[in-house]
């Protein structure tokens, strides 16, 4: 039987939201592919992992990594909305650099879905590039599955991957996802195991990376 191609769709460069805090362990661009080997993995959609004042050095690192593996790693852009250049960054690495996805990470960088203004310049670039946002979810009050169907709902040409499902496998989160057909919901850290009816179109798998 022909193997099926496997893309990962939540890797990360650098440190992963766990290790940032319990660990020094960071991943570089060979330990990633090495491990997609391993782990039978063709091609993975990588961010720059690590804390807020780390974002811009690992966009830059995922940069390299992306252009070091053409062929197995698919670059997002990191961003925080509390940069004041977010947008240039966002066009820097998306429009210039030729990254297919932005991702975000509310509760680690300071802010909630909800409560941001620059977001929805964020989103407004994302479908005018038409990229995908992956948005890290399931950490209370900032980003709750709820808060994700609002934002889909309102920027319907935008592609939103809910990263870890929200974090449980419960109702809430298939009601919000079924609610908005531009929903997607990522199967990380005991996220959802089943699409229970949304479709084979509307889950993708991530990550096989250690403690993501």
């Amino acid at each position: 039987m022909e193997k099926a191609f496997v893309l990962d769709a939540h890797t990360h460069i650098g440190a992963s939201y766990l290790t940032c805090y319990f660990t020094d362990r960071r991943w570089t661009a060979d330990e990633l592919i090495r491990e997609m080997d391993r782990c039978g993995v063709d091609m993975a959609c990588v961010s720059g992992g690590g804390l807020p004042h780390e974002i811009k050095d690992m966009n830059r690192r995922t940069l390299e990594a992306v252009k070091r593996y053409p062929n197995r790693l698919i670059g997002f852009v990191r961003l925080s909305p509390k940069f004041s250049d977010v947008l240039e960054d966002l066009d820097y690495y998306i429009r210039d650099q030729g990254f297919k996805g932005i991702k975000l990470h509310p509760n680690q960088d300071g802010f909630c879905l909800l409560k941001e203004p620059v977001l929805e310049q964020i989103y407004e670039r994302a479908a005018k590039y038409r990229v995908p946002v992956l948005i890290h979810s399931g950490t209370e009050p900032w980003s709750v599955a709820g808060q994700f169907a609002d934002q889909a709902e309102m920027f319907p040409d935008v592609t939103f991957i809910m990263a870890h499902s929200g974090l449980r496998n419960d109702k809430h989160v298939f009601d919000s996802a079924k609610r908005v057909k531009n929903l997607i919901l990522e199967t990380s850290i005991g996220g959802v195991s089943s699409p229970r009816g949304l479709g084979k179109d509307r889950v993708v798998y991530g990550p096989f990376q250690e403690n993501l």
